[in-house]
């Protein structure tokens, strides 16, 4: 039983570490989400993982967030059916891996580059 400790203290503190690492990234840094930003460049820098989140930082009314399911709906900046976030402060918790798709559906936002695509491993 004694010899069974050290694996059994290396695996919950492994699961501690993992847990204590998942990062909340604001998406944009300081521009915040808008058009006229590169957000596939910002996202590009940055390793997304299950337990992290999204924070998307914007003037209250002014934009959205909708999570759209398909890259034809990311291209064509259709958001569907998908309901927006609203508040200016929205978080999205990253809860399995692949690919991730979100856009501003208001005015032609999205047509001036107010989207983005992550990928989750």
């Amino acid at each position: 039983m004694a010899k069974s400790f050290p694996l059994v203290a290396i695996v919950v503190i492994a699961m501690a570490v993992n847990v204590c690492y998942a990062v909340d990234y604001i998406v944009g840094d300081s521009s915040g989400w808008k058009p006229g930003v590169d957000y596939n460049a910002w996202a590009a820098s940055k390793t997304f993982t299950v337990r992290d989140s999204l924070v998307f930082k914007y003037l209250k009314g002014a934009h959205n967030v909708v999570q759209v399911n398909q890259i034809s709906d990311y291209a064509n900046c259709y958001s569907g059916q998908s309901v927006p976030l609203t508040s200016g402060n929205d978080v999205i918790p990253l809860r399995s891996s692949g690919s991730k798709y979100f856009i501003s559906s208001v005015k032609d936002d999205c047509a001036k580059g107010q989207k983005l695509t992550i990928n989750v491993n």
